[in-house]
């Protein structure tokens, strides 16, 4: 599958950028993010989640310790050449960034979220098809606005358009059990950045991961979008030096 590679560049630096691509997605939502990061000297590693870039059928066969499994192994991989390392997750990456500093006894330097899912918009309406009909189908189509918009830079986004109905529980599940219940545990500066309208993530994501860190430093960032952790093109600058200038900062 296209755009399935892993990103790796290793610019002799200090510091290190880890990114964490989203649900379904691939490392390719970060091509231009990495090349930004990277020109500014950072060494940058964006994995792919394992059960991502092949077909929904291997996804199918995939579970959140698969994917807890891949992003530790690449966190590993750029500590190697890296003395501090920050995470940028985007979506679910976001989630699995905040399982790692837990994990890792917030050993990393700094996070930013990108579009982090806590809670989603129709949520009830989403669990409500799953305990009824949902349980007897494979897939859930995604609608054809959010597959065609799922993406941090607007251009040649590659993401599955379907997502296994087990894997989309387990999606859930993640989300209630591991990430809302340990955000207290946080305690590295965080960047929270979400779009100002956001179709698939509800605003009280935001607010819910601003309360209930307990880092020193933490900001919220709203950008003007109306597509799940997508900005237009006008905006990917901004976005950008911010993450920058967040990283500055603290390595």
């Amino acid at each position: 599958m296209q755009g399935r590679q892993k990103i790796f560049i290793d610019k002799g630096s200090d510091t290190g950028v880890l990114m964490l691509h989203g649900f379904s997605s691939t490392p390719r939502q970060f091509k231009e993010l990495s090349n930004y990061m990277s020109e500014k000297g950072f060494n940058v590693s964006a994995p792919l989640v394992a059960g991502h870039g092949t077909s929904p059928e291997d996804f199918i066969k995939s579970s959140p310790k698969d994917w807890t499994r891949s992003v530790m192994e690449a966190y590993l991989e750029l500590k190697k050449i890296s003395k501090k390392i920050f995470i940028i997750g985007n979506s679910f990456g976001s989630n699995l960034g905040l399982w790692l500093i837990k994990e890792l006894d917030n050993e990393p330097s700094g996070i930013i979220t990108l579009g982090a899912p806590l809670y989603l918009r129709y949520q009830w309406l989403i669990k409500l098809r799953y305990y009824t009909y949902g349980r007897f189908l494979k897939y859930y189509k995604k609608p054809k606005s959010i597959y065609k918009a799922d993406c941090t830079d607007m251009n040649g986004e590659i993401t599955y358009p379907v997502i296994p109905i087990k894997n989309l529980k387990e999606f859930l599940d993640f989300l209630e059990q591991e990430t809302i219940p340990n955000l207290n545990k946080i305690r590295i500066p965080i960047l929270i950045a979400s779009a100002s309208v956001d179709p698939i993530i509800h605003p009280k994501s935001v607010k819910c991961i601003y309360k209930n860190v307990c880092s020193p430093k933490k900001d919220i960032f709203w950008f003007e979008s109306n597509k799940h952790s997508a900005v237009s093109e006008e905006n990917l600058e901004i976005l950008f030096k911010k993450a920058y200038d967040f990283i500055k900062e603290f390595s």
